[in-house]
């Protein structure tokens, strides 16, 4: 190999070399109201006191996102890409040149070190200092622009309430005083890098914000069908009535709640009017399977004899205690009070009681009987699941 051929391979290495440091690094990272995103970065990977602080805070009612760089040291950025020839003059940067108005003391000056200047690329004259932040999706707040900061601070509005924004962080310089005779200060920009890193920036909204409206309809919706469910369920809790003219009295008080509660068929990315609706749907199902059996007479009950030992089933009233202990369970649902809990614990425990003596061992003599007696093993199931 010749010296030509080997200069040629040790320059290509070093391009590739610099094209690996200069590799944009990409970042995922997400922001809400009530978690902002920090993330830590280095000037000099040797140097604690040249680390970077990034933070991300999203605001939610006003929809903004604010960006900020903050350090243990004076940092100095420009805030639009800006050629050295154009701003340095020996070293010196003339603030009042730069293509934007920056609010600085009229007897400091701002100088580049001989150090810092190493690492720019030659010629300096054609060199470009890159704007600190490039965006996506975001619209700068306009603010006072400072020389000298604390931290570098910028406000964006996120254009058309988007969920999904980019944010690429570039030139970044850390500042010191070198010279300081009253209030005139001689700062000298002492390290930099271009950060060259980019943040995917995924915000998650609340679906709740700014429908306090709707979440109050869909609560008090849900209210008034709860306390009229309730009411209905208690007066028909028995799943049984004395007579034809009650079961139509029963069945015009049904209709009438069935008119007065519509199903809602909306749907709400918002959790709490959802569960609202969900509730309030239940409910409306709940009012619409409801109900009540004829007692059936001393007669009725002698007639059908069968079981085990000559016990008693009556599918009719097997049937009715299973639709009681249903609505024992809905009751126990809706109620938010322990000692009515405690209550219909009770009551649901002994129609199983008194139901499982009249039934026995027997599953019914006949399709009827034995459809009663599953329907029942079926309610009572679910109460013990249910209700403990």
């Amino acid at each position: 190999m010749n010296v030509r051929t080997k200069k040629l391979l040790v320059t290509v290495a070093m391009c590739l070399q610099v094209v690996l440091l200069q590799a944009q690094a990409t970042k995922s990272i997400t922001v809400s109201q009530m978690e902002s995103y920090t993330d830590h970065l280095t000037l000099q990977s040797d140097s604690k006191d040249m680390d970077l602080m990034v933070k991300f805070i999203f605001n939610e009612e006003n929809n903004t996102l604010t960006v900020s760089v903050i350090s243990y040291r004076t940092l100095f950025v420009f805030w639009d890409n800006t050629r050295y020839k154009g701003v340095v003059k020996g070293r010196r940067i003339h603030a009042d040149k730069l293509p934007y108005v920056v609010s600085s003391n009229s007897t400091d000056q701002f100088r580049l070190s001989k150090k810092f200047l190493k690492t720019l690329p030659h010629p300096h004259c054609k060199y470009i200092f890159k704007k600190w932040i490039e965006v996506d999706g975001l619209q700068p707040v306009d603010h006072e622009i400072k020389m000298v900061n604390d931290y570098i601070e910028q406000t964006f509005d996120i254009q058309g309430k988007r969920n999904s924004v980019t944010v690429t962080l570039r030139d970044v310089m850390l500042m010191d005083v070198v010279k300081q005779k009253g209030l005139k200060h001689k700062y000298e920009i002492s390290n930099g890098k271009d950060l060259n890193t980019k943040y995917q920036i995924f915000i998650q909204r609340d679906p709740c914000f700014g429908l306090d409206d709707e979440v109050a309809a869909a609560q008090k919706a849900l209210d008034a069908i709860q306390k009229s469910f309730t009411s209905f369920l208690k007066k028909y809790d028995s799943g049984v009535v004395n007579d034809d003219g009650s079961k139509q009295t029963f069945q015009e008080l049904q209709k009438t709640l069935i008119d007065m509660f519509p199903k809602s068929s909306d749907s709400s990315a918002c959790q709490k009017i959802q569960q609202a609706r969900d509730q309030y749907n239940q409910m409306v199902d709940s009012i619409q399977q409801m109900n009540v059996a004829i007692v059936p007479s001393t007669s009725d009950v002698l007639a059908a004899v069968g079981g085990d030992e000559g016990r008693a089933i009556n599918a009719k009233l097997i049937l009715s205690n299973a639709r009681q202990l249903d609505n024992t369970v809905a009751l126990w649902l809706v109620s938010k009070d322990e000692m009515e809990r405690e209550d219909l614990v009770i009551q649901g425990r002994n129609i199983i009681k008194d139901t499982s003596a009249m039934i026995g061992n027997s599953r019914g003599q006949t399709p009827e009987e034995q459809n009663a007696v599953s329907l029942f093993r079926k309610a009572e199931q679910y109460f013990n699941k249910v209700c403990k």
